[in-house]
């Protein structure tokens, strides 16, 4: 399946910290929210997810992991943010020809 590299990098951990405590959940892992399934993803199956997809794995992952960690959605109520940022040196824009777009 081909895809688009948009020079929009996905992040897949979430680190949960208090005090000594610390909890790292990976979008990647497979996991079961609201009567969903989410199977286990390469980082190739992650990077090949459509927009739309991604989007609604990231909230039920997100619910999920709120599901696990009592008090944590008092304590960071947004945590899509950061979930997705520019960066076209992890995902380098191309043209058709094949050359960076981000080329001097």
């Amino acid at each position: 399946m081909a895809y688009i590299n948009t020079g929009y990098a996905r992040n897949k951990s979430l680190t949960v910290t208090r005090g000594s405590y610390s909890q790292t959940y990976d979008l990647c892992s497979g996991f079961t929210y609201g009567g969903t399934t989410y199977p286990s993803l390469s980082n190739d199956g992650f990077a090949q997810l459509s927009d739309a997809d991604y989007e609604r794995r990231r909230a039920d992952f997100i619910s999920y992991v709120y599901s696990l960690e009592a008090g944590l959605q008092t304590d960071c109520p947004d945590l899509t943010q950061g979930s997705v940022e520019y960066d076209t040196v992890l995902c380098p824009l191309q043209n058709v020809g094949g050359s960076s777009q981000e080329e001097e």
